[in-house]
């Protein structure tokens, strides 16, 4: 068999560790005359919960498994017993001066020698007024911009070049024809008062760190402190790695004699609604997107095809093994799964299935079993990849 993309299930613990059991209901943008991508993804995010919703209406995993003959469908191959390489990655000087210069580029000092320059981070006050007129998301005071960064509108961090500390700039400017539909082509007036101009230290000192970089006082400090954190980043990275591997090896050795059609519909959705989302964040039609990726409709459905055998060899795979080891939802283990995952992620079992939904919650717990088995029957090879 060949690799397969890997289960939505699998990824889910990870995602909900990252997200926790509250979901951001609520972001406002300060400005209009930012960029609008913002409010493309809050909408995709609105589109894609509603998604979630249509998905609560759907049958479960296990509901659609209670109709299969698991048997018949999969012959399972090794799952115990497996060689598997757990490969950690180095820490290098480079990967810490890496981050070092991006905390640099995020924490800038005042300069107060020179004027507005490319690539300066300036603390404004601004007024828009459109036909002399303030107006909605216009203003602001003690707004962070990095000139060259775009943030802006066209004209608006350029009309800052050669400006002094203190200094006040009138910019009249034109809304592009693709903005907001209430402010789109319009002309408007910026008042622009510079507070402060700060640029990257070249390199960091000791009260820089303790200025700006939260539990470290020097430099020796926050460079040990990075490579520990990279270390640790790096571990987990691999035994994600390591748990990915397990799981496909595991696929791969076994054979599916026949693919459900409930199972390949469940995975076809799931590629589709996937693409939707993308298409909801680029502001696009799903028609639209296909097209820009430069792909046929035809091959689009060829793709969700492959994308839903492969969701449903899975499915198979980690129902056989549920089967042949006496897993089932709602057994002790799985309850006791279910009590840790709660615990660690400081939720009732009732908001965990609002926020992912049962069949997502389900799955992830069973499928995280049975990847814990395997590799606690595996041959675990640990090895340091060479530093680049």
């Amino acid at each position: 068999m060949k690799k397969r993309a890997v289960m939505i299930a699998l990824l889910l613990t990870m995602t909900i560790a990252a997200a926790g059991c509250t979901k951001n209901s609520e972001e406002t943008t300060k400005t209009d005359v930012s960029d609008t991508t913002e409010e493309n993804e809050t909408e995709a995010e609105q589109d894609t919960e509603e998604a979630d919703d249509d998905q609560e209406k759907e049958p479960t995993t296990a509901e659609l498994m209670a109709e299969i003959d698991v048997e018949k469908c999969v012959t399972l191959g090794e799952y115990k017993g497996i060689t598997v390489e757990k490969t950690i990655e180095p820490v290098t000087d480079e990967d810490v001066e890496q981050e070092i210069q991006s905390a640099l580029e995020s924490y800038p000092v005042e300069v107060t020698n020179r004027s507005v320059q490319e690539g300066d981070t300036v603390n404004i006050d601004y007024v828009g007024r459109i036909d002399g007129e303030e107006f909605e998301g216009g203003s602001d005071e003690g707004a962070l911009l990095k000139i060259g960064s775009g943030q802006f509108i066209e004209g608006f961090e350029d009309g800052l070049i050669g400006a002094s500390k203190g200094e006040t700039r009138v910019l009249a400017l034109t809304f592009p024809q693709n903005y907001t539909e209430d402010l789109a082509g319009k002309a408007v007036e910026f008042t622009v008062t510079v507070n402060t101009i700060n640029e990257p230290l070249e390199e960091p000192n000791d009260e820089w760190v303790a200025a700006n970089i939260e539990g470290y006082y020097t430099v020796e400090e926050y460079k040990a402190g990075i490579r520990s954190e990279q270390e640790e980043n790096n571990k987990q990275t691999a035994e994600e790695q390591m748990r990915y591997t397990a799981w496909t090896t595991v696929v791969d050795g076994c054979t599916i004699n026949e693919y459900p059609e409930t199972l390949v519909e469940m995975g076809k959705k799931l590629y589709t609604r996937q693409a939707e989302t993308y298409a909801q964040y680029a502001g696009m039609e799903l028609k639209e997107f296909i097209e820009s990726s430069g792909i046929t409709q035809e091959e689009f459905d060829a793709n969700a095809e492959e994308y839903g055998k492969d969701v449903a060899a899975q499915a198979l795979v980690n129902q056989a093994i549920c089967n042949a080891e006496g897993y089932t939802i709602g057994d002790e283990a799985y309850q006791e799964a279910m009590t840790n995952m709660l615990a660690e992620y400081g939720c009732t079992e009732e908001e965990l299935i609002s926020a992912y939904g049962q069949d997502n919650v389900e799955q992830s717990i069973m499928m995280n079993r049975v990847i814990q088995l395997i590799l606690d029957n595996a041959v675990i090879e640990e090895v340091e990849a060479d530093a680049q």
